[in-house]
Protein backbone atom coordinates (compact mmCIF):
# COMPACT_ATOMS: atom_id res chain seq x y z
CA UNK A 1 0.00 0.00 0.00
CA UNK A 2 1.14 3.54 -0.74
CA UNK A 3 0.09 4.81 2.68
CA UNK A 4 2.83 7.42 2.86
CA UNK A 5 1.00 9.51 0.26
CA UNK A 6 -2.28 9.72 2.21
CA UNK A 7 -3.45 13.28 2.97
CA UNK A 8 -5.94 14.83 5.37
CA UNK A 9 -7.70 16.36 2.39
CA UNK A 10 -8.47 12.90 1.02
CA UNK A 11 -10.03 11.85 4.32
CA UNK A 12 -11.99 15.11 4.39
CA UNK A 13 -13.34 14.50 0.87
CA UNK A 14 -14.14 10.86 1.68
CA UNK A 15 -16.24 11.82 4.70
CA UNK A 16 -17.83 14.72 2.81
CA UNK A 17 -19.05 12.43 0.01
CA UNK A 18 -20.59 10.03 2.54
CA UNK A 19 -22.34 12.83 4.42
CA UNK A 20 -23.47 14.64 1.27
CA UNK A 21 -24.76 11.50 -0.44
CA UNK A 22 -23.24 12.34 -3.82
CA UNK A 23 -20.03 13.54 -5.42
CA UNK A 24 -21.73 16.61 -6.84
CA UNK A 25 -23.24 17.69 -3.50
CA UNK A 26 -19.88 17.13 -1.77
CA UNK A 27 -18.30 19.38 -4.40
CA UNK A 28 -20.82 22.12 -3.68
CA UNK A 29 -20.27 21.89 0.05
CA UNK A 30 -16.51 22.01 -0.34
CA UNK A 31 -16.68 24.61 -3.11
CA UNK A 32 -14.88 22.33 -5.56
CA UNK A 33 -15.60 20.89 -8.99
CA UNK A 34 -17.11 17.43 -9.05
CA UNK A 35 -14.12 16.23 -11.04
CA UNK A 36 -11.82 17.29 -8.19
CA UNK A 37 -13.91 15.29 -5.73
CA UNK A 38 -13.86 12.25 -7.99
CA UNK A 39 -10.09 12.52 -8.46
CA UNK A 40 -9.47 12.77 -4.71
CA UNK A 41 -11.52 9.61 -4.05
CA UNK A 42 -9.80 7.74 -6.87
CA UNK A 43 -6.36 8.62 -5.50
CA UNK A 44 -7.41 7.53 -2.01
CA UNK A 45 -8.66 4.21 -3.34
CA UNK A 46 -5.42 3.70 -5.24
CA UNK A 47 -3.37 4.34 -2.14
CA UNK A 48 -5.35 2.01 0.12
CA UNK A 49 -5.69 -0.49 -2.75
CA UNK A 50 -9.40 -1.08 -2.26
CA UNK A 51 -12.64 0.45 -3.51
CA UNK A 52 -14.41 2.66 -1.01
CA UNK A 53 -17.61 3.07 -3.02
CA UNK A 54 -19.75 0.67 -5.03
CA UNK A 55 -19.86 2.09 -8.60
CA UNK A 56 -22.56 -0.34 -9.79
CA UNK A 57 -25.37 1.76 -8.26
CA UNK A 58 -26.60 5.21 -9.21
CA UNK A 59 -25.67 7.01 -6.01
CA UNK A 60 -22.30 6.46 -4.30
CA UNK A 61 -22.78 3.65 -1.81
CA UNK A 62 -20.07 2.56 0.56
CA UNK A 63 -18.44 -0.77 -0.21
CA UNK A 64 -17.69 -3.19 2.65
CA UNK A 65 -14.16 -1.73 2.76
CA UNK A 66 -15.54 1.79 2.82
CA UNK A 67 -17.87 0.91 5.69
CA UNK A 68 -14.94 -0.48 7.65
CA UNK A 69 -12.63 2.48 6.98
CA UNK A 70 -15.13 5.32 7.44
CA UNK A 71 -14.98 5.35 11.29
CA UNK A 72 -11.18 5.50 11.11
CA UNK A 73 -11.30 8.42 8.68
CA UNK A 74 -13.66 10.30 10.96
CA UNK A 75 -11.47 9.58 13.95
CA UNK A 76 -8.40 10.91 12.12
CA UNK A 77 -10.21 14.14 11.27
CA UNK A 78 -11.49 14.48 14.85
CA UNK A 79 -8.00 13.90 16.27
CA UNK A 80 -6.49 16.49 13.96
CA UNK A 81 -9.21 18.95 14.94
CA UNK A 82 -8.48 18.42 18.63
CA UNK A 83 -4.75 18.74 17.92
CA UNK A 84 -5.28 22.12 16.29
CA UNK A 85 -7.50 23.35 19.13
CA UNK A 86 -5.04 22.25 21.81
CA UNK A 87 -2.09 23.81 19.98
CA UNK A 88 -4.02 27.08 19.72
CA UNK A 89 -4.94 26.98 23.42
CA UNK A 90 -1.37 26.20 24.50
CA UNK A 91 -0.22 29.21 22.50
CA UNK A 92 -2.73 31.27 24.51
CA UNK A 93 -1.23 29.99 27.78
CA UNK A 94 -3.38 26.94 28.52
CA UNK A 95 -1.69 24.43 30.81
CA UNK A 96 -0.92 20.97 29.48
CA UNK A 97 -1.60 19.52 32.92
CA UNK A 98 -2.52 20.41 36.51
CA UNK A 99 -1.40 18.84 39.78
CA UNK A 100 -3.83 18.96 42.72
CA UNK A 101 -2.79 18.09 46.25
CA UNK A 102 -5.65 17.12 48.57
CA UNK A 103 -5.56 17.00 52.34
CA UNK A 104 -5.86 13.51 53.80
CA UNK A 105 -9.34 14.15 55.23
CA UNK A 106 -10.77 15.90 52.19
CA UNK A 107 -13.63 13.76 50.81
CA UNK A 108 -12.88 13.40 47.11
CA UNK A 109 -16.59 12.89 46.43
CA UNK A 110 -17.21 16.46 47.54
CA UNK A 111 -14.99 17.70 44.72
CA UNK A 112 -16.02 15.14 42.09
CA UNK A 113 -18.67 17.35 40.40
CA UNK A 114 -16.05 20.06 39.81
CA UNK A 115 -13.62 17.47 38.44
CA UNK A 116 -16.29 16.10 36.09
CA UNK A 117 -17.07 19.58 34.79
CA UNK A 118 -13.35 20.23 34.33
CA UNK A 119 -12.98 17.07 32.24
CA UNK A 120 -15.71 18.33 29.92
CA UNK A 121 -14.43 21.90 29.75
CA UNK A 122 -10.72 21.08 29.34
CA UNK A 123 -10.42 17.55 27.91
CA UNK A 124 -6.84 18.18 26.77
CA UNK A 125 -5.55 19.17 30.22
CA UNK A 126 -4.30 16.22 32.26
CA UNK A 127 -5.25 16.25 35.95
CA UNK A 128 -3.05 14.59 38.57
CA UNK A 129 -4.48 14.27 42.07
CA UNK A 130 -2.33 13.41 45.08
CA UNK A 131 -3.11 12.99 48.78
CA UNK A 132 -0.78 14.76 51.18
CA UNK A 133 0.04 13.67 54.76
CA UNK A 134 -2.47 14.63 57.43
CA UNK A 135 0.01 16.42 59.66
CA UNK A 136 1.19 18.62 56.80
CA UNK A 137 -2.42 19.24 55.85
CA UNK A 138 -3.36 20.51 59.30
CA UNK A 139 -0.16 22.19 60.45
CA UNK A 140 1.28 23.64 57.28
CA UNK A 141 -1.78 24.03 55.10
CA UNK A 142 -0.25 23.76 51.65
CA UNK A 143 3.09 22.40 52.82
CA UNK A 144 2.96 19.23 50.74
CA UNK A 145 6.14 17.40 49.93
CA UNK A 146 5.96 17.90 46.19
CA UNK A 147 4.99 20.94 44.13
CA UNK A 148 1.33 21.26 43.23
CA UNK A 149 -0.63 23.85 41.28
CA UNK A 150 -3.65 23.82 43.60
CA UNK A 151 -3.85 22.60 47.21
CA UNK A 152 -7.20 21.69 48.74
CA UNK A 153 -6.62 21.69 52.49
CA UNK A 154 -7.97 22.74 55.84
CA UNK A 155 -7.83 26.49 56.29
CA UNK A 156 -5.48 26.35 59.25
CA UNK A 157 -2.18 28.20 59.49
CA UNK A 158 -1.89 28.77 55.76
CA UNK A 159 1.18 30.90 55.05
CA UNK A 160 0.86 34.38 53.57
CA UNK A 161 2.68 33.11 50.48
CA UNK A 162 -0.55 31.33 49.48
CA UNK A 163 -3.56 32.82 47.74
CA UNK A 164 -6.61 31.25 49.42
CA UNK A 165 -10.24 30.69 48.47
CA UNK A 166 -12.81 29.14 50.81
CA UNK A 167 -14.65 26.37 48.96
CA UNK A 168 -16.64 24.72 51.73
CA UNK A 169 -16.37 23.03 55.10
CA UNK A 170 -16.03 19.55 56.54
CA UNK A 171 -17.81 18.34 59.67
CA UNK A 172 -15.97 15.65 61.62
CA UNK A 173 -17.81 13.29 63.93
CA UNK A 174 -16.68 10.58 66.35
CA UNK A 175 -17.85 7.12 65.34
CA UNK A 176 -17.49 3.47 66.28
CA UNK A 177 -19.04 0.16 65.29
CA UNK A 178 -22.30 -0.79 67.05
CA UNK A 179 -20.42 -3.63 68.78
CA UNK A 180 -17.90 -1.24 70.34
CA UNK A 181 -18.28 -0.66 74.14
CA UNK A 182 -18.56 3.12 73.64
CA UNK A 183 -21.66 2.62 71.47
CA UNK A 184 -23.57 1.31 74.48
CA UNK A 185 -22.80 4.30 76.71
CA UNK A 186 -25.10 7.26 77.12
CA UNK A 187 -23.62 10.63 76.27
CA UNK A 188 -22.07 12.98 76.55
CA UNK A 189 -18.80 11.03 76.51
CA UNK A 190 -15.99 13.02 78.07
CA UNK A 191 -12.23 12.82 77.74
CA UNK A 192 -11.93 10.58 80.80
CA UNK A 193 -14.19 7.97 79.21
CA UNK A 194 -12.59 8.17 75.78
CA UNK A 195 -9.08 7.88 77.20
CA UNK A 196 -9.64 4.25 78.17
CA UNK A 197 -10.57 3.08 74.64
CA UNK A 198 -8.32 2.46 71.66
CA UNK A 199 -8.45 5.37 69.21
CA UNK A 200 -7.67 5.07 65.48
CA UNK A 201 -5.68 8.15 64.48
CA UNK A 202 -4.84 9.38 61.00
CA UNK A 203 -1.24 10.55 60.99
CA UNK A 204 1.74 11.10 58.72
CA UNK A 205 3.68 8.13 60.11
CA UNK A 206 3.41 5.36 62.64
CA UNK A 207 4.90 7.74 65.23
CA UNK A 208 3.88 11.37 65.59
CA UNK A 209 5.58 14.13 67.57
CA UNK A 210 3.74 15.43 70.60
CA UNK A 211 2.93 18.71 68.87
CA UNK A 212 0.91 16.78 66.29
CA UNK A 213 -1.46 15.22 68.84
CA UNK A 214 -4.43 17.13 67.46
CA UNK A 215 -7.75 15.47 68.19
CA UNK A 216 -6.19 12.62 70.22
CA UNK A 217 -7.94 11.72 73.46
CA UNK A 218 -7.02 8.08 74.10
CA UNK A 219 -3.97 6.83 75.95
CA UNK A 220 -3.73 3.93 73.49
CA UNK A 221 -3.75 4.70 69.78
CA UNK A 222 -3.28 2.91 66.48
CA UNK A 223 -1.73 5.05 63.75
CA UNK A 224 -2.77 4.81 60.11
CA UNK A 225 -1.59 6.90 57.18
CA UNK A 226 -4.61 6.27 54.96
CA UNK A 227 -8.19 7.45 55.46
CA UNK A 228 -9.61 4.30 53.87
CA UNK A 229 -7.62 2.15 56.32
CA UNK A 230 -8.98 4.10 59.27
CA UNK A 231 -12.50 3.73 57.92
CA UNK A 232 -12.07 -0.03 57.49
CA UNK A 233 -10.72 -0.52 61.02
CA UNK A 234 -13.62 1.39 62.54
CA UNK A 235 -16.12 -0.67 60.53
CA UNK A 236 -14.43 -3.80 61.88
CA UNK A 237 -15.08 -2.64 65.45
CA UNK A 238 -11.44 -1.90 66.18
CA UNK A 239 -11.35 1.30 68.21
CA UNK A 240 -13.16 4.57 67.71
CA UNK A 241 -12.19 7.63 65.71
CA UNK A 242 -13.17 10.83 63.97
CA UNK A 243 -14.19 10.89 60.29
CA UNK A 244 -15.93 13.32 57.89
CA UNK A 245 -19.70 13.02 58.23
CA UNK A 246 -20.11 12.81 54.44
CA UNK A 247 -17.83 9.76 54.35
CA UNK A 248 -19.79 7.82 56.97
CA UNK A 249 -23.33 8.96 56.14
CA UNK A 250 -24.24 5.66 54.46
CA UNK A 251 -22.63 3.65 57.26
CA UNK A 252 -24.64 5.53 59.88
CA UNK A 253 -27.87 5.06 57.93
CA UNK A 254 -27.21 1.33 57.51
CA UNK A 255 -26.19 0.85 61.13
CA UNK A 256 -22.63 -0.17 60.31
CA UNK A 257 -21.35 2.72 62.46
CA UNK A 258 -22.87 4.81 65.22
CA UNK A 259 -22.32 8.48 66.03
CA UNK A 260 -20.71 8.79 69.46
CA UNK A 261 -22.09 11.70 71.53
CA UNK A 262 -18.70 12.99 72.62
CA UNK A 263 -17.86 16.22 74.37
CA UNK A 264 -15.23 18.54 72.91
CA UNK A 265 -11.84 17.50 74.23
CA UNK A 266 -8.43 19.16 73.97
CA UNK A 267 -9.36 21.01 70.78
CA UNK A 268 -12.31 23.07 72.06
CA UNK A 269 -14.31 21.98 69.05
CA UNK A 270 -11.69 23.28 66.63
CA UNK A 271 -11.73 20.04 64.68
CA UNK A 272 -15.50 19.65 64.53
CA UNK A 273 -16.19 22.00 61.65
CA UNK A 274 -13.19 22.75 59.47
CA UNK A 275 -13.06 25.30 56.67
CA UNK A 276 -11.95 23.82 53.37
CA UNK A 277 -9.66 26.03 51.30
CA UNK A 278 -8.26 25.86 47.78
CA UNK A 279 -4.91 27.62 47.61
CA UNK A 280 -2.02 28.24 45.27
CA UNK A 281 1.35 29.92 45.58
CA UNK A 282 1.24 33.70 45.20
CA UNK A 283 4.44 33.68 43.16
CA UNK A 284 3.12 30.99 40.78
CA UNK A 285 -0.16 32.31 39.31
CA UNK A 286 -2.56 29.82 37.80
CA UNK A 287 -3.16 29.54 34.08
CA UNK A 288 -6.65 29.64 32.50
CA UNK A 289 -7.51 26.00 33.29
CA UNK A 290 -6.31 26.35 36.88
CA UNK A 291 -8.30 29.55 37.39
CA UNK A 292 -11.40 27.88 35.95
CA UNK A 293 -11.04 24.86 38.23
CA UNK A 294 -10.44 27.07 41.26
CA UNK A 295 -13.64 28.99 40.50
CA UNK A 296 -15.59 25.75 40.01
CA UNK A 297 -14.30 24.27 43.25
CA UNK A 298 -15.64 27.39 44.93
CA UNK A 299 -19.09 26.83 43.48
CA UNK A 300 -18.71 29.00 40.37
CA UNK A 301 -21.28 27.28 38.15
CA UNK A 302 -20.90 29.98 35.50
CA UNK A 303 -17.18 29.36 35.01
CA UNK A 304 -16.61 29.12 31.28
CA UNK A 305 -13.61 27.78 29.34
CA UNK A 306 -11.99 30.06 26.76
CA UNK A 307 -13.59 30.13 23.31
CA UNK A 308 -11.52 28.06 20.89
Amino acid sequence: MMMDALTLDQFHVFVAVVEAGSFSEAGRRLNRAQSAITYAIQKLEEQVETELFDRTVYRPTLSPSGLALLPQARRILDDVGRFRIQAREIKRGLETGLHLSLGALVPVGLLAPAFAAFADAYPSVRLRIGIQPFSLDVRDGAGSREPADIHVVFGMLLPDTMVKRVIGAITLIDVAAPSHPLAALAGPLGAETLRDHLQIVLTEGTKAPADQEIGVAAANTWRVTDLAAKHALLLAGIGWGRLPDALVADDLAAGRLVHLPTEDWNDNGALRRITLVAAYRRDEPLGPAGRWLLARLGGGEDAQPPVS
